[in-house]
């Protein structure tokens, strides 16, 4: 190894491969759902305008928008509880090797 090469820089490499990848699939996942919410929307607004004639373009815009934002908003708020309960918690908390000051 010489002096001027970084003695990671292959696994830097690798780590950032693995996020690229990653977070490109966090956006199909994220495409997915807003298809898949979409859908369920359209097949709402169907049901809606059969069984009480209710409008179909409003019905589809308002049921898709619920079916992507409320388990998103769910998703987001599980997210920030469990990043607060974990901050609250010490650096030590269910770490493997405890400090024993006893």
């Amino acid at each position: 190894m010489t002096p001027n090469q970084e003695p990671h820089a292959e696994t830097r490499r690798m780590m950032e491969t693995a996020i690229r990848r990653l977070n490109f699939l966090e956006y199909v996942m994220l495409g997915v759902a807003m298809a898949l919410a979409l859908a369920a929307g359209a097949l709402t607004a169907w049901m809606l305008r059969n069984a009480m004639g209710a409008p179909f373009r409003i019905s589809w815009i308002v049921a898709s928008l619920l079916f992507f934002a409320v388990p998103g908003l769910g998703v987001l708020l599980k997210e920030r509880r469990s990043r607060v309960s974990h901050d609250t918690k010490g650096p030590n908390h269910g770490s493997a090797t405890k400090r024993d000051d006893g």
